[in-house]
């Protein structure tokens, strides 16, 4: 089977050896760990912050007494329970990072199976697309098949 063809050639790309493409992949994974954490912990920060400077505010002060007996019980009920969740569970900064991991390695199997040498199972997907195109130019020719045979039917 022919290797295809790389859309731009990468000097040196082949000659990069495993410890410097998996160094270079946990590099990108421990980035997207990073920037996960960041956005999980920005939001908040944010929401927080907007929230205090909202109720802080001369302007809105009287209107948020006045409507005390609306946001008091949410805040009970909703908003205290979700921050216990968010403080307790560190499993959710574990998901972005294996998340972050996952991504890495999916992104190596594509890029090795576009450009480089075979990934693990690159094979079995060749012959999938293979067999899939064989079964669409099958099912192509006799579609026209049939169109031809009814439109000289119809004539």
């Amino acid at each position: 089977m022919a290797e295809p063809k790389p859309w731009v050639d990468v000097p040196g790309l082949r000659r990069m050896s495993w410890r410097k493409m998996s160094a270079i992949g946990g590099a990108l994974a421990v980035a997207g760990a990073v920037l996960g954490g960041l956005l999980l912990l920005g939001l908040p920060v944010v929401l927080i912050g907007g929230l205090l400077l909202l109720l802080t505010s001369p302007c809105t002060c009287a209107v948020g007494f006045c409507t005390a007996p609306l946001w008091i019980p949410l805040l009970l009920f909703v908003g205290i329970p979700a921050l216990i969740f968010f403080v307790t569970t560190g499993g959710i900064m574990l998901l972005f990072t294996v998340l972050a991991g996952l991504t890495g390695a999916a992104g190596w199997w594509i890029y090795r199976y576009n450009r480089g040498p075979m990934p693990p199972g690159g094979d079995a997907m060749q012959r999938v697309l293979d067999r899939l195109r064989g079964r669409s130019r099958e099912v192509t020719e006799r579609i026209s098949k049939v169109g031809q045979q009814a439109a000289s039917a119809a004539a």
